[in-house]
């Protein structure tokens, strides 16, 4: 692998690393882009899978215990809805469009957060809330690959405190993933080189994680959602620059 490849995957590793552990996978959307600098779009996906694995195992290892069941238990049927929903209707839906759509939403959510703090999205603060929104992110990440909005965006109307943020949606990613990977497997997406190659960075992806849990043990609860608000900004404004 050139230099120039290995850089890449290296400052990808200890994105995800960081982004899992202090910020519930909300940078994990800028990972592909800049895998694809070097890797063509099959590979860079196939690549993608087992590095976020890997950091699924740290994160849920590093907040054990920490999680929302009873929330959990609300969002995995969503969840499995919605990759399957996304899976039968991968040819009709269009990913540029729904990308759109998603960006939007988090655009208007972070904005009302920011400028519009007195008024609260009750509607999103109940099972209804927690099917549609974990539904959406299963669309999203089966088809997009942007999983991350439309939970953060739930998670930050419910109010959930850092830790219990940050290993909720750990738990959540690390299914959908394993769900994901039977069809990555079955599509011929991943490769045992490029299994291989997720492997080797482990020690990289043991430091991102420290980055990030020391980050996240840093931020009180309203530091933490602000930062998030303005990262849903951030995200929204990418969606819509990679959907053009």
């Amino acid at each position: 692998m050139e230099i120039s490849a290995v850089l890449i995957v290296a400052i990808v590793v200890l994105l995800i690393g960081i982004s899992k552990s202090a910020f519930a996978g909300a940078l994990g959307v800028f990972a592909v882009p800049l895998l694809m600098i070097k890797f063509s779009a099959i590979e860079a996906i196939g690549l993608m899978l087992p590095l976020l694995i890997i950091a699924d195992v740290m994160t849920v290892k590093g907040f054990w215990k920490l999680w929302d069941s009873a929330l959990l238990k609300s969002l995995i049927p969503g969840a499995l809805i919605g990759i399957v929903t996304a899976n039968l209707l991968i040819d009709i839906i269009n990913a540029d469009d729904l990308r759109f759509i998603i960006a939007l939403i988090c655009i208007v959510f972070a904005l009302k957060n920011i400028l519009f703090k007195q008024i609260q999205l009750h509607m999103l603060n109940n099972k209804v809330g927690a099917y549609i929104m974990s539904g959406l992110s299963g669309i999203s990440s089966t088809l997009v690959h942007a999983g991350g909005p439309p939970l953060i965006i739930y998670f930050s109307a419910i109010g959930l405190a850092p830790s219990k943020f940050v290993a909720t949606a750990a738990i959540f990613f690390a299914f959908m993933n394993l769900v994901k990977l039977i069809g990555f497997i079955s599509l011929g997406f991943l490769t045992t080189d490029l299994v291989l190659t997720a492997l080797t960075f482990i020690p990289l992806a043991f430091v991102g994680h420290w980055l990030g849990i020391k980050i996240n043990n840093n931020l009180d609860k309203v530091m933490f959602l602000k930062i998030m608000n303005y990262l849903l900004l951030v995200l929204g404004g990418w969606l819509i620059f990679t959907s053009a």
